[in-house]
Parts: structure tokens; sequence; C-alpha cells
């Protein structure tokens, strides 16, 4: 019987890597583009203290161990970026790594070191590619893109994501949603690549995980001059209540990606209160991302000084604690 297993196995496997390849091959970069195949990326810390931090007893600053796992998962290396770094230190880091990842949190941008941090990455990202043509993709998740859009719209943070004149109230809090696609979807570089069963997955099933009080509306995208001219809204999502959001945005001329939504949760996050769907097409739908996100970082000609240096800035000097008896993320680094 296990012979007949093994047999049966060795004709499977070959037609599944087949078709595994097929399906992947359309939005891997093109070979000859490819700078690195070592890409580190950072992802940036925030505070465990403040109006609405949620650990102020394991360390000053933490992100959850899911963005860890995130780039890991399509074959990148991850590094912290803390939130207390002075300016020179981040434009350091910015020129070893090859992206970054700006996460959700519970932080307040008009407190937190999470906001000049953030800006200054997106500052410096923005100014490679104007001069010197340089691909350093960034990724904005939940917070993160609530960042991002209100830096290029020319906010003033004073108010940080309760500025409500930009950000409006959604009902869209522990909740599950499918993607609704602009009809020229096929022109972004996020989902313009992507295979149909992907697009199929995103559209049909509810594996998009939302948790947030904001959101920017259509309505608010189109009377930003500034908002509309950097970005091409990428999909929406209506709430509990019917109010339409844009649940993802990439910058029309720069590697820049923002969601509202949280495409790894699926893989890596199993709190039982929190409403995160773990079937095979949220598994997969959310890797894509993963695999699209670190598709993007080997493009870029950033690199540490030294193997030493590396090796001191990876997250492989730092070990994640178990938090899932406190709050719905089951890991988080500490500092």
């Amino acid at each position: 019987m296990f012979l007949c297993y093994l047999m049966s196995a060795c004709f499977i496997l070959p037609s599944i890597l087949q078709i595994s390849e097929a399906e992947h091959q359309s939005f891997l970069v093109d070979k000859t583009q490819i700078i690195t195949n070592r890409p580190v990326i950072g992802i940036v810390t925030q505070e465990t203290s403040g109006s609405r931090a949620p650990f102020p007893s394991f360390g000053s600053q933490y992100f959850s161990a899911v963005y860890v796992k995130f780039v890991e998962s399509a074959g990148a290396r991850a590094a912290p970026i803390f939130v207390n770094s002075s300016m020179e230190e981040v434009e350091r880091m910015f020129h070893s790594l090859n992206g970054v990842i700006l996460p959700g949190g519970h932080v307040m941008l008009n407190e937190s070191g999470y906001t000049p941090v953030g800006k200054k990455l997106l500052e410096l990202a923005i100014k490679a590619y104007d001069v010197k043509g340089e691909v350093f993709p960034i990724w904005g998740e939940c917070l993160g893109l609530e960042l991002v859009a209100m830096i290029i719209s020319g906010r003033n943070l004073s108010l940080g994501q309760y500025d409500q004149s930009f950000l409006s109230l959604t009902d869209t809090w522990n909740i599950s949603l499918k993607l609704d696609l602009p009809s020229d979807y096929k022109s972004t570089k996020l989902l313009g690549p992507a295979p149909d069963h992907i697009i199929s997955y995103l559209t049909k099933e509810d594996v998009n995980y939302n948790n947030h009080h904001r959101g920017i509306t259509l309505e608010t995208f189109q009377k930003d001059e500034k908002l509309k001219e950097f970005f091409q809204i990428v999909s929406t999502n209506k709430d509990r209540k019917g109010k339409t959001f844009i649940s993802s945005m990439e910058a029309r001329k720069y590697p820049i990606y923002v969601l509202q939504w949280h495409p790894a949760k699926p893989q890596f996050e199993w709190s039982e209160k929190q409403a995160i769907k773990h079937t095979q097409e949220a598994i997969l739908a959310g890797q894509y991302f993963a695999d699209f996100f670190v598709s993007q970082a080997r493009l870029s000609s950033h690199r540490f000084p030294s193997r030493k240096e590396e090796k001191a800035a990876l997250i492989y000097n730092n070990h994640p604690t178990y938090t899932g008896d406190i709050i719905p993320m089951l890991q988080c680094y500490f500092w």
C-alpha cells in the first residue's frame, strides 16, 4: 500500500509543480531585472506606551510577528526599524534595505515616532526613484495606508488618524470581505499580473480581513487632487452599513502599495475572536501579495555595507513573545 502511494505521488507531484509554476510566472519579475536574491525588508516598530498602545509591560517598542512571517514566506528576511531612530539612522537603514513595511497597529499618528520615521522612508523612496530610478518598494497596511495617504495629501498630522475631514468613520471592525475591483484593475501593478484564480478568490470569497474604524471614501479621494494624482485605486469595499471606502491603492509612478486590510492574517493569526478566514483560498490569496511585494524588493540595489552589519540588523537576533492569551495577535517582537 505504501509503495503504491509513493508511485502515485511520483506521477502526481510533477503535474502539481507544473501548474504552480504556470500560475506564478505571470507575477514573478523578469529574471534579467533581478538585482538581489537576498532581499531584506525593514519593518517599522511602534511604541508600546501611549494613548492606545496595549502592552506597556513588555518593552518600549513592538511589531506583530505576522509581518516577519509574511516576508519570510516569500523568500525575504526582515529587520526592525526603530521608531526612536535618528533620521540619520533611518537613512542609513534605507540604503541597506530592499523595501519597507509600515504595519498596521494601535498608535496615534500625531503622537508616535512611527509617523516621522514612516514619512522619512516615504520621502527617501520617492526621491531615490525620481533621481536615480531606484526601486524601493513600500508596503503600508491599515495604519500604514492612513499615514502614507495623509502625507501624500499634505495633511496636517496634528489630528493623526482622527482627522474626520480625511478619514471617515467606517463599520469595518473585525470583518472579512470580498474585494470590489474597478473595471481597470488589470492596468494596476498590484493585481494586473494576478492569475485568474487569485482574482476569483479575492472577489468571490470573503477572505480579506479588515479591522479598522476609519477609511478614505471615494468622495474624499475624488476631491483630493494630490491623492488622485499620486494614487490609482486598486480596490474598494463596502462596510456593514453600505458605505464605500478604498481598500487598496498603489502609486501611479512609484512601487508604493497601501492596503486597508491584512492579507497575511489568514496564514498566521489564529485567534478565534477574530473573523479571519483560514480557507485554502484565503491562504493562497494572501501568499500572492507576499510573493508580489518580495519580487519587487528583488529589484532593489540597496545592500548593507558588510555581512557583519547585515547579520546584526536581522530579526534573527530577537525572539518573538507569545501574546495570544492577552491580545488577538499570536506573537509579537518587543524591544
